[in-house]
């Protein structure tokens, strides 16, 4: 893929019920005021083909997925995202705002479905063409708290929330550790907080006059 700017590029991670489609929304309305075209999608899905495969995914019928497919599955959903929408939207200046990218790969995936992280990283460098958000928020909240949102939205659980806690602890661990590792471009931030308050800590580390 071709060298392509990715500062307008902003992903939100975290585990589900942690509130990223909240501020996403609050985002793409702020940065829209302020005369910036934004793109908002999600993953997976965001495209016809993503969506299918997004529809497979989360089917709860299909439990007896193999996590290597699983990989592969969002990865393809992926491929077509960044070569249909993401990267021809940045060329054209656009804000793109995305719910999750290869962190939740990372996450998911490797530290939680225990693939080899090493092969985790390669398979998402080949969905994307290397092409990484210039910024991600990740919204750290705890599984259990999480679950506890979940039952209160009275929302059935899908396909992967049917995990069970010891999957996503390592989930959450291993969201710890890419914090950690890209401090850069990783911006952790308490989802425990109001919707108010963690608004404006993003607008205040996007920092547009």
């Amino acid at each position: 893929m071709k060298k392509t700017d990715n500062r307008r590029f902003i992903s939100f991670e975290g585990i589900d019920y942690s509130g990223k489609s909240s501020q996403i929304n609050l985002l793409r309305d702020y940065l829209s005021d302020k005369g910036f075209e934004v793109y908002v999608l999600r993953e997976p899905g965001g495209t016809i083909i993503s969506e299918k495969i997004r529809e497979i995914l989360l089917d709860k019928k299909n439990n007896e997925m193999d996590k290597m497919a699983e990989i592969f599955l969002y990865s393809a959903a992926r491929i077509q995202l960044t070569n249909e929408k993401i990267a021809p939207l940045l060329i054209k200046g656009y804000y793109v705002l995305a719910d999750r990218f290869v962190d939740s790969t990372t996450a998911y995936q490797g530290f939680g479905r225990e693939i080899n992280l090493d092969l985790v990283k390669k398979i998402n460098e080949a969905a994307t063409g290397g092409l990484m958000p210039g910024l991600t928020f990740y919204l750290e909240i705890e599984p259990k708290l999480a679950a506890l949102r979940r039952v209160e939205s009275g929302r059935t659980e899908d396909r992967l929330e049917k995990s069970g806690i010891e999957f996503y602890n390592r989930v959450f661990e291993g969201y710890k550790k890419i914090a950690k590792q890209e401090p850069g471009r990783v911006k952790v931030i308490d989802a425990r907080l109001s919707i108010e308050e963690i608004h404006r800590q993003i607008i205040k580390i996007i920092n547009i006059n």
